[in-house]
């Protein structure tokens, strides 16, 4: 911070101005030396970040020592801040789902289904560090999360002040006995996605009295093979897909039977080509089987089972009017008989039928061969156990991408990446 002082003009003495105040009773941490190592973080320009405006503004820097003093000190109040906002969150999800069963109080673990996803630092799988976190689908708060990393600054700044490995390795035996070492992690990068779910699941009832029955996640994921069992034969956690995720898979389906598909179909055509099994009919169908799913998903959030069921039927039902709908037919009721009908349906044809009109054309139909070719996808993509793992994605679609999307965005634009300042980059998306 720059000396400022005022001088009189008469007897020329000189007094102190303070620019800003002293934050600490011991020493001489003044606030806005705080307050712009608290910019530096936000921004993601660092050290080099704060070093670089100075020099600009012709101003003296913080030395690198009281800077990163200052990075300890709020990155340890926004810890401590984002660890009281989710015990708080964790009360308000007990407290609904209690209220929701009928129950005022009550000091047993109850069922939630939260949303889970993860994230890396860069893309690809060489990432050092990661972060995984856990949403409630009842209330959309963030009630866990846990940072993963393969490195620690503090380590690699220590690491050249040593003569020797055997000097290095007695400081470091000494720093992880700590506490103080960023380095919990030592498997692949695409594995912190798996071990991150099961720190999460394991610390639910400890940290919550809330067991994560329900996980709702990408398709891909493998973390929910590793958290199944976490509470025992009583209570297995069930897996839920989000249907952004479950809908690419009419696309790749498709694709792959398209590129399956050599020669000629029983009509003497390809698959493929103008008026057959093209890309754009791809996406059509596709955008329809996801249409189908998500205009019957329920918004509950502890459905009943026959709710759940009806819900389940009232899918499959659409998913098979998109067949037969697509697929030409020589009797136009038999093609559109599971289209729903009204003038207010989305098939022309039984609009058409409902108010007495001709706006119906059979144009963009596949030829009647497809029924046969294109049916064993159908019926793999309307299974039960996969309609049902569907039911609550309008709610937590709505919950989980904002908050993934956010945080990606932020964690990779910062210029370093300690496991600390992830921490932060986690608790500001919160």
């Amino acid at each position: 911070m720059t000396e400022l002082s005022a001088q009189c003009s008469s007897c020329l003495e000189e007094s102190p101005l303070e620019t800003s105040f002293v934050i600490t009773k011991r020493g001489k941490s003044l606030d806005v030396n705080r307050r712009a190592v608290y910019h530096s973080l936000e921004t993601g320009g660092g050290y080099e970040g704060l070093a670089s405006f100075c020099s600009i503004m012709n101003m003296p820097c913080l030395s690198k020592p009281a800077y990163y003093q200052h990075v300890d000190t709020i990155l340890n109040a926004l810890e401590l801040e984002a660890q009281e906002d989710m015990k708080a969150a964790g009360r308000r999800v007990r407290e609904q789902i209690l209220k929701e069963n009928g129950v005022q109080t009550n000091d047993d673990d109850v069922d939630a289904a939260v949303s889970f996803d993860g994230t890396w630092a860069k893309r690809g799988f060489t990432s050092l560090t990661g972060v995984v976190f856990v949403l409630s689908v009842d209330t959309g708060e963030v009630l866990d999360y846990h940072v993963l990393s393969k490195s620690c600054q503090t380590c690699t700044i220590n690491r050249g002040r040593y003569n020797s490995d055997d000097e290095f390795e007695g400081w470091q035996i000494e720093h992880i006995t700590s506490g103080e070492c960023d380095i919990n992690f030592h498997g692949s990068s695409p594995a912190m996605e798996t071990e991150g779910a099961k720190v999460l699941w394991d610390r639910s009832i400890e940290k919550h009295n809330i067991r994560y029955k329900w996980m709702v996640s990408d398709g891909d994921s493998k973390a929910f093979n590793a958290v199944e069992d976490t509470y025992g034969d009583e209570c297995k956690v069930v897996k839920l897909d989000c249907v952004g995720h479950v809908q690419k898979c009419m696309g790749k389906h498709l694709l792959n039977l398209k590129a399956r598909t050599k020669g000629k179909l029983a009509d003497g055509k390809p698959i493929g080509g103008r008026g057959r099994l093209s890309e754009g009919k791809i996406k059509q169908i596709q955008q329809y089987y996801g249409l189908a799913i998500r205009q019957n998903t329920l918004t509950a959030a502890n459905p009943s089972d026959r709710e759940v069921n009806m819900a389940v039927y009232s899918m499959k039902k659409n998913i098979i009017a998109i067949l037969n709908h697509s697929v030409k037919a020589q009797e136009l009721s038999k093609q559109h008989r599971f289209c729903p009908p009204g003038e207010n349906s989305w098939c022309k044809w039984q609009q058409d039928q409902a108010s007495g009109t001709s706006s119906y054309k059979d144009d963009d139909c596949l030829p009647e061969v497809f029924l046969e070719v294109l049916r064993p996808t159908f019926m793999t993509l309307s299974e039960t156990k996969l309609l049902e793992r569907c039911f609550l994605y309008q709610l937590v679609h709505l919950l989980e991408e904002p908050l993934s999307s956010e945080t990606r965005s932020d964690f990779r634009s910062q210029t370093f990446r300690p496991a600390r300042k992830i921490r932060n980059v986690v608790k500001q998306s919160d």
